[in-house]
Formats: C-alpha cells, structure tokens, sequence
C-alpha cells in the first residue's frame, strides 16, 4: 500500500558483549556463556571480575555451563576473594553452579526480562536458556517468535537477511527506499529482526540499531517522518524502541518509547473511537493499521510504564475492527471499514461501511498481528475473543489455499476467477502466522499442513534460492483500499515485484519460523 507505504562503531563491542548476556529470551548460542571469564575454571581465581559486571554472564550457554572447568569441582570456584582454596566451595559470586547452567526449558518468560543474567553477572537461576531451551525468542514482548528453535547457517532466512545487509549495507535504503522513518523500512528490519531471534547473531541487532540511530537522537527525540499528520505508516519502527531499550540499557530508546506512545493520545479516533489509519483517511480502519501500531503498544507494555492503556487499546483497536470487517461465515476479514455517519469513503458499503474485498496482504498484517499480540495479553473473554477470531480465520485460509502451488490469490476467496492472480507476500505472511499459531498451541496440528504446503509455494517465488543472494519474487506493490474487486487485480498492478520490502518482510518472516529447529 502507498497508505501502507548500530550502535555506531564505537558501540560495537557493547552491543556484542551485552548479547552474550540477554539472549533474546531464548538459546544464547556460542557468545551467550560466560566463557573464558566466567568462573574460576581450573585456575580457580576470578575474584570480583568473575562476573561480567553490569552487562551481566548472560547465560550459561554452550562455553559458559559449569560443567568440570566452570563449577566449584575439585579446583574451585571464585568466592568473594578469588582464591578457590583447597576445598573447592564457591563464593557468593562464583561460576554457576549446578543451578546455574542452561537447562532445558530456558527462562524467557513471557517478556523476555528474566531471560538475561542479573546485574551481578551470575548465571545462577535466573539464566537464559541454552542452545537447547525451549524458552523461545520472545524478547521484549509483542510476542515476536514462534518456536524456540535456531536457524543453520546455510538456512533460507539467514541468506535472505544477508543479502539484505549486502545489497543495502545502510538499512536507510533498503529496497531502494528513500530513508525515513516509516513502515517499508520497519518491515524488513522486523523480518531481519526474527533471524537474529533465531539465531542471536549480533549482526542482525546491530543493523537494526544503526537504522534506529539514524532517527533517535542522542537525548531521544524520534524523527517521524511527516510528524504534523498522524499515519500509522510512521509510526511501526517505533516497535524497535522498547526492544533496543531492553538490550542495551540506554536511556535514549525508553525516552523515544515514552514519546512514541505519548502520541497514540492524539490519534484522531472515529464515533466508535477506533483509530484512523491516516490523518487523510478520516474515520476509516484498516487491517493495516493493526500491524503497523498495535504490537508497540505491547512491547512499550512489557517495559511497565504503560499502566492498562497498552492492553485495554489492543484490545479495543484489534476487536473492533474485526467486529466490522469480518465475515462470520468464512472467518475471513475484508480490507477496511469507515465509521463515517455520512459521506463514507467510495469504497464502503453505504450500510455498514466496509470495504468490497478480502485483500491478502491486508488479511496478513492482521493474522501476523494476532499471533504476536496474543502471548502477552492477559487472559479473559477479549483474548479469548481475538483467539477464535485466528481460530476462524485459519480455517478460512486453509479453505481458500490454492491447491496445486500452496499459495494464496490477491483476493483471497476469490480464487475462482480467472482474472485473480497467486501473490506471495500475503502468502507468506499467512505460512507466519500458521505455523507460529500451531507451535503456540492457538491453532491445532491440522493446521501444521497447511503452513508446510504454503512453505513450499513460497520457495517456489524465490529465485538464486541455491545461492548467498536469494531473491523473492511475485510480490504486488503498496496499495490503499480500492473500489472493487477489479481493482484489486488491474492489470496496472503489473508486473508483480521482485525483493519489494513487502516481499523481503513475508518471506524472512516465514523462513526464520519454517527453518528454525
């Protein structure tokens, strides 16, 4: 849609050494332990600096688990004085013990802040999982992974997020974007977001930081582009703010957060008091709109300055919509909705004001949505609410999937036509939200298939998939609302697009939840 339209060198090492210890809520991999500067080991003297300080040990990880050399065993570890002495007792802030090495279910909770070690740098109990946990990657909230799995090297999703930072080393251009802070950026950035989730790669965090930077001043003043006029299209980056916040500690990104969500008090709301996508859009919702400004709110949540505003408005946002939009018979959502008394948009219906159309990708940003807010709302009737709603909406998708390619149509239920056309972003963003409905227990199995079948159709639009530079093609261009179903496949919409941000966004999203094991 037109409507949908790191650290800096100098922080590098920080920004790595911090990782180690916070490992995104799930497995820290081979930089997470706290190696070589742990616990005593074998040499039995660590003293005061056997702790990693204020950016902590982070877990006990793959180099970092007590084991022989790390643990208080024959050698010792470091007690408060260094010396292991002959009996081996471990100190206050020794090397963790046996309560201290990465277990098997991790500790990601359900925010991710239980995930890293504490100030002291101790593993102890609060230690993040190992490469084998199961905690998730669910970082700072938003509920942004699927399954707790880490991505191979040679994985899809780790090619497609390299060549996204070689073909555009400065994330300020990626696709061909005019830098800016708005959503065609944001989007990729969340896809690249997911691999380093699965991988804890540091690379991947870094590049996020670097777009970030660009737009937050040293005392957290956030550059939105075209501030004087709400859009939710500039405000999805946003999203990044708490997470940076949480794995780096600087003050710079909660300032930002706290500014960020400060505006949400001056969105301009409809009679039903939903949010307007645009300032140009009056009184109108979209699907869109959930996705581009609904998962900040959860995120900024999980920091614990938002009180209940930041769940009574998903809810409200997310709920209403769906109450307007969403055919009952099918589970499937139209497009937008205008809640305009009179003078509605030439695309609504004059009665109830919704859009003529189930468009794929608007249907994708929502699905991915309810998949990502849905772990860190608290229970009662309106989760259990937007649960039968994905319910619904997953078997409208397994309904409507092309049987031959797996794939989706760019007017979902109608596949009949012969002037519809397969398109892939909306598709992968559908394979997204089954599979990480499925590992989260909100879908059942059957649905398991379904994400599996639409995989392969996705692979089957990626061109150099062999290669280090994969490409991903057969992805429609940035459109709003339109009048009909016509113009949702006009031949103007040709050709379909190659790595378009929409494309690279569906496609790291699906792999890094496809591939992860």
């Amino acid at each position: 849609m037109r409507a949908e339209t790191f650290l800096r060198n100098g922080c590098l090492v920080l920004v790595a050494a911090w990782l180690g210890a916070c490992g995104g809520g799930g497995g820290d991999g081979p930089t997470g332990g706290a190696g070589t500067t742990g616990g005593a080991g074998t040499t039995g003297v660590a003293g005061t600096s056997g702790g990693a300080g204020t950016i902590g040990t982070g877990a006990a990880g793959d180099a970092g688990n007590a084991g022989t050399t790390g643990g208080g065993g024959t050698t010792g570890s470091a007690g408060t004085t260094g010396a292991a002495g002959t009996t081996g007792n471990a100190g206050t802030t020794g090397g963790a013990g046996t309560t201290g090495s990465a277990g098997t279910t991790g500790a990601a909770g359900r925010g991710g802040t239980t995930g890293a070690a504490g100030r002291g740098g101790t593993g102890g109990t609060g230690g993040a999982a190992g490469r084998g946990g199961t905690g998730g990657t669910a970082g700072t909230g938003g509920g942004a992974a699927g399954s707790g799995g880490m991505l191979a090297s040679n994985s899809l999703a780790v090619r497609f997020a390299n060549a996204v930072m070689t073909r555009w080393p400065d994330p300020n251009n990626i696709a061909g974007q005019l830098p800016g802070w708005e959503y065609n950026h944001g989007i990729v950035l969340r896809g690249i977001e997911q691999v380093w989730r699965h991988t804890n790669d540091a690379r991947y965090l870094m590049y996020i930081q670097r777009f970030t930077d660009e737009y937050v001043s040293a005392n957290g003043t956030v550059t939105i582009s075209d501030p004087a006029n709400h859009s939710f299209d500039n405000l999805q980056p946003s999203i990044f703010l708490p997470l940076l916040y949480q794995q780096t500690n600087m003050a710079k990104y909660k300032t930002a957060a706290d500014s960020i969500r400060a505006r949400y008090d001056t969105i301009p709301r409809g009679p039903s008091r939903g949010f307007w996508h645009k300032q140009t859009y009056p009184n109108q919702m979209w699907l869109d709109s959930i996705y581009m400004g609904e998962p900040f709110l959860m995120r900024y949540a999980a920091l614990g300055t938002c009180g209940t505003y930041c769940t009574d408005t998903v809810f409200e946002q997310t709920l209403l919509i769906a109450q307007h939009v969403r055919d009952t018979s099918t589970g499937l959502l139209y497009h937008a909705w205008d809640d305009s008394a009179s003078m509605k948009a030439a695309w609504a219906n004059a009665t109830t004001g919704r859009s003529p159309s189930v468009w794929g990708r608007a249907l994708g940003w929502y699905a991915m949505s309810l998949v990502d807010l849905l772990p860190d709302l608290p229970a009662g009737t309106q989760r259990d609410q937007l649960l039968a709603i994905l319910q619904g909406l997953a078997m409208g998708l397994k309904n409507t999937q092309d049987a031959t390619t797996g794939l989706w149509y760019q007017v979902v239920d109608q596949g009949s036509m012969s002037t519809n056309w397969l398109e892939s972003s909306g598709s992968g963003m559908f394979v997204y939200a089954l599979k990480v409905g499925v590992t989260r227990g909100y879908l059942d199995a059957s649905y398991l298939p379904v994400a599996q079948k639409g995989w392969t159709g996705m692979m089957s639009k990626v061109t150099g998939s062999t290669g280090n530079m994969p490409s991903i093609t057969g992805a429609v261009k940035g459109m709003g609302v339109q009048n009909n179903y016509a113009a949702y496949v006009a031949t103007t919409l040709m050709p379909l697009l190659t790595d378009s941000p929409h494309g690279l966004c569906s496609i790291l999203l699906a792999a890094s939840e496809m591939e992860a094991q």
